[in-house]
């Protein structure tokens, strides 16, 4: 009976597949059916539905890859999703003067405009961005801050355009409380979207185009730049992959999972930049920053290298840079002293794992474990940063 039963569901689950726009009709009162939609196409199923702050097992975003790809159908095909199975497409290889990848985007050339302009949300999305940030603190996805009595809403850095061919990066500020209401809940029908209650932002405002992306120009998200960077001994060739903790935006649960050395949304503070003269080093230094607050680093103590710009498709197309840092301090010390960093909440001490941890077999030997054990953001970083600094294959196209 079992092996019928289990017959039957591999039957249905492919016909469904294959039939994504059946619906099932519901008997109610009076006679009359319902016709209600099993999967429709070309849309990506609501990850979370209501205002619920009990809920904690959804998510507000999609993070299976191949679900994504069944929307943004245009890169199934490209070498991001099948090389590495990772969630990112119209990948940038770059380099800075002679380090970095030789084929890359010369970062040199490139010049940062500023447009004076605060990033706005368009009126409709203005309930569903009030309750996602107050979601996301009764969650404690967002800091309180002790000191000054508020919660943390770091100012950021929008990508509005990039215009290789001009050689020019746009950007305009923007706020983490931006990316919230948008990048961050992109497939939660918070109901606040429009008469319909299962409205998302992902099927019904940014909608892909031709199962592509929208382009930076005319995307409606606050597509903040993300920057991520993993360190690296050349002597020893040893790796810093820390293990992130469950408190970040989009992940769940309390296992953790192996990480880039560090990560974070581009913080920057406008009185310490002049906004008319700027040139690629300004996100250069916003990396250190994070280096610093996340690990206790000085950039004397490595050097930063640009490795790719690319677009991530769980939220949305959000910008991200990739960076190496390569420095000759011992990383096993470094993971040990990260403790004392500033940001060293989001970090799980390796020492605290149990041994019916699936992380723990591969505390030793990090970069030998599976994917599914690793942030999709983490193992994007360090298929990077491989391919760099070992001559590995690269998970993008290099021409």
């Amino acid at each position: 009976m079992k092996a019928v039963i289990g017959s039957i569901k591999r039957f249905w689950e492919r016909y469904k597949e294959e039939n994504q726009n059946i619906q099932l009709s519901v008997p109610i009162i009076g006679g009359f059916t319902a016709n209600i939609p099993l999967a429709e196409k070309g849309k990506i199923k609501p990850t979370k539905v209501g205002t619920d702050a009990l809920d904690q097992n959804s998510t507000f975003v999609e993070a299976n890859t191949a679900s994504l790809l069944k929307f943004y159908t245009k890169y199934e095909s490209e070498k991001e999703y099948k090389f590495c199975r990772a969630p990112y497409a119209e990948t940038i290889p770059l380099r800075k003067g002679l380090t970095g990848f030789p084929y890359g985007k010369n970062v040199d050339d490139l010049q940062i405009v500023f447009i004076d302009a605060k990033f706005s949300l368009p009126h409709y999305l203005l309930k569903h961005a009030e309750h996602a940030v107050e979601i996301f603190k009764k969650l404690k996805k967002i800091r309180f801050d002790e000191k000054t009595g508020e919660w943390q809403n770091d100012d950021a850095i929008r990508i509005t355009k990039l215009d290789l061919a001009e050689n020019k990066v746009y950007i305009q500020p923007a706020t983490y409380f931006d990316q919230i209401a948008t990048n961050l809940t992109l497939d939660w029908a918070s109901g606040l979207l429009g008469e319909d209650s299962l409205l998302t932002i992902r099927n019904y405002v940014e909608k892909h185009q031709d199962g592509q992306l929208p382009p930076l120009r005319s995307s409606i998200l606050a597509n903040t730049l993300g920057v991520a960077v993993v360190l690296i001994n050349p002597e020893t060739q040893d790796m810093l992959i820390p293990i992130r903790g469950n408190e970040q935006a989009i992940m769940h649960g309390a296992a953790g999972k192996f990480h880039c050395s560090a990560s974070g949304v581009f913080a920057w503070n406008e009185t310490d930049n002049d906004k008319h003269d700027l040139t690629f080093d300004f996100f250069i230094q916003g990396m250190a920053k994070e280096i610093e607050s996340e690990i206790g680093l000085k950039p004397e103590q490595y050097e930063l290298i640009p490795l790719a710009f690319t677009r991530e498709l769980v939220r949305g197309g959000k910008p991200q840079l990739f960076f190496v840092a390569k420095t000759n301090l011992d990383i096993k010390t470094i993971q040990s002293d990260m403790k004392f960093a500033e940001e060293s909440w989001e970090f799980i001490d390796q020492d605290s794992l149990t041994e019916d941890s699936p992380l723990y077999q591969y505390i030793q030997s990090p970069s030998n474990a599976p994917q599914e054990l690793f942030t999709y953001e983490g193992w994007m970083a360090i298929k990077i940063a491989a391919a760099y600094f070992y001559s590995t294959e690269p998970p993008f196209s290099t021409c």
